[in-house]
């Protein structure tokens, strides 16, 4: 989250020359998003259709770190956080605040629709490793691939190469980077100015990856290397916590100058000024909180976020920060209509604490500082049977469409449809879609069709968050119960992230649902539903049947609100 003015400040300090062979400690968000960043660079950055796709981002992931290996350079570690500090819960509300707020504008300057991409544009395209100028955007823009990085931690777990130095740690990145580097030596390649405060050691460095540079034959690597060190002799402060005073006085007052800053730092005026402010601002580097220890094993095979969950479910009051959608701010946030997945989830974890989870405080679009959007989690004693009735849903969905891809877009429809008629309201967001499919009217860049791909995009995640969560219960303790291991074998199937409905083959997916005996699915599991079944129908038929039938069926039925619970609906002789 940096230090203010810290780099700038500290760069006439630094050395240029090549980055010589060493352990070279990579911290893995900033890693991600500096491959983002390359990939959008000559895209319209107002166009969701020119975002990098997660095939691209993984690949120029991979291609960015060979060419480190080929310049003779050891990677020792590529860390990423999988527990965030309860310190960084301000600065995390404000930071979903401002991308909410930008979503907002987003939204407003686009109301009538999304800019499409320009013709002949490649998604797929070759990326400019080391460009000679560093990307920058300003403006009002989408947000980032909701699952960037988990998408490019599964490629690197995936790889011959990087598998083995790929890690989710409890806790923040940086910290693990700067104690690999304090006890091997070596430099951490980062962009965060945070990583010059902590103690790299005598033979720990910071190169920031936006400095990195390569040569013509890219055969070497140049950067600004920040050599703490040498930095504290050149500034006549004390190694062991020169440059955490320096900062400090920085956090206290950002506008003084570099000379100011290393003379207060000397006489350590604001850590006396300020004892309690000190303390607070230190312990973050001295003694940084982690997750709980029994789960950190574990915690390697899940995702950032879920990581998180997992190693929080002990807490008075766990939260869940979910991946942030492009969904439309006038409607109800498409994490919405999974809900019920994720409460299954949350109850599992309960199997592995033995204590109850009252509820589990989830973090989606905000617009003011909010604790946020509590969800109920069901007693262990429905874990069985909730398990159960959403492994029947799924089994019939499979035995009804014989096709992988259409399960998980028919189930999505499905959540949809159980919301839309537990709010009482007639035509569910998923059916209106799927009609403008087959009147071939359906606009990938209206809000409509992106609200309905996000809502998709959110079940397919929660249902992989039930699938990782299961995978950790399954270690810890008894193990899974056979209700719980037949829907994980149910999970098995669930497509890798880079399959998951995108902006670019949403219409292909929804096509799937209309070809592959998705509607007569869903006219069977929905077959209780009075007011569902006739909307579906009309789906169903061709066309000119349809608008005949317009005449006959022009006044809407009056919706009954039903229970929230998509998984109480379905017909048991299905």
């Amino acid at each position: 989250m940096g230090i203010p003015h810290l780099r700038k400040h500290l760069e006439p300090y630094a050395q240029r020359g090549a980055i010589q062979p060493s352990n070279l400690v990579i911290d893995g968000p900033a890693l991600a998003y500096h491959i983002l960043n390359l990939s959008r660079i000559k895209t319209i950055k107002n166009s969701p259709f020119e975002q990098p796709t997660y095939e691209l981002l993984s690949r120029t992931t991979l291609e960015w770190l060979d060419r480190i290996r080929a310049c003779g350079l050891t990677i020792s570690r590529i860390l990423f956080d999988g527990y965030l500090p309860t310190s960084k819960t301000d600065e995390r509300t404000k930071r979903l605040i401002r991308t909410s707020k930008d979503l907002q504008g987003f939204h407003r300057k686009y109301a009538n629709g999304m800019t499409q991409a320009r013709p002949g544009w490649n998604s797929n395209r070759r990326v400019v490793l080391f460009p000679e100028a560093q990307p920058s955007h300003s403006g009002v823009s989408p947000p980032p691939p909701a699952f960037f990085i988990p998408s490019i931690i599964d490629t690197l777990r995936q790889s011959e190469h990087y598998a083995s130095q790929t890690k989710v740690v409890p806790g923040e990145a940086d910290v693990f980077c700067a104690q690999y580097v304090r006890e091997h030596g070596g430099t951490v390649l980062t962009s965060d100015s945070d990583l010059l405060v902590h103690n790299l050691g005598p033979n720990g460095s910071v190169v920031f990856f936006s400095d990195i540079e390569s040569n013509p034959a890219g055969t070497e690597l140049t950067g600004l290397q920040f050599r703490s060190a040498d930095i504290c002799e050149r500034l006549s402060l004390q190694p062991e916590d020169g440059l955490s005073c320096l900062a400090f006085e920085l956090i206290m007052d950002p506008h003084i100058t570099l000379e100011q800053a290393v003379s207060k730092a000397k006489s350590k005026y604001s850590v006396a000024a300020y004892p309690g402010a000190h303390k607070e601002f230190i312990e973050q580097y001295l003694s940084p909180e982690t997750g709980s220890q029994m789960a950190v094993e574990a915690s390697v095979v899940l995702d950032p976020r879920i990581s998180e969950i997992v190693l929080r479910c002990r807490d008075e009051k766990p939260a869940m920060y979910l991946p942030f959608l492009l969904d439309s701010p006038t409607r109800t946030s498409a994490w919405e209509s999974s809900k019920d997945i994720r409460q299954l989830a949350y109850a599992i974890l309960q199997t592995v604490t033995g204590s109850p989870i009252p509820t589990v405080a989830e973090f989606r679009r905000l617009d003011q500082p909010s604790a946020g959007t509590p969800i109920k989690v069901p007693p262990i004693s429905e874990v069985e049977m909730d398990a159960a009735v959403l492994e029947d849903v799924l089994s019939t969905i499979i035995k009804a469409v014989k096709n992988s891809k259409t399960v998980w877009m028919t189930l999505s429809v499905y959540q949809d449809v159980v919301m839309t008629t537990s709010q009482g309201k007639v035509q569910p967001l998923s059916l209106k879609v799927l009609q403008q499919v087959v009147d071939d009217k359906v606009d990938t860049t209206s809000w409509e069709c992106v609200h309905f791909l996000a809502q998709c995009q959110a079940t397919y995640y929660s249902l992989r968050m039930l699938q990782q969560i299961m995978q950790y219960a399954a270690t810890q303790g008894k193990g899974l119960s056979p209700a719980l291991k037949e829907l994980q074998h149910c999970l098995s199937k669930l497509p890798p992230l880079p399959d998951f409905p995108t902006i670019f083959n949403f219409p292909e997916m929804l096509q799937l649902i209309i070809d592959k005996r998705g509607l007569a699915c869903l006219t069977k599991i929905c077959a209780d539903q009075d007011d569902m079944v006739p909307q579906l129908e009309v789906i169903m038929q061709p066309k000119k049947q349809q608008r005949s039938n317009k005449r006959k069926n022009s006044q809407e039925p009056e919706a009954r609100p039903r229970s929230n619970n998509p998984f109480a609906l379905l017909d048991a002789d299905c």
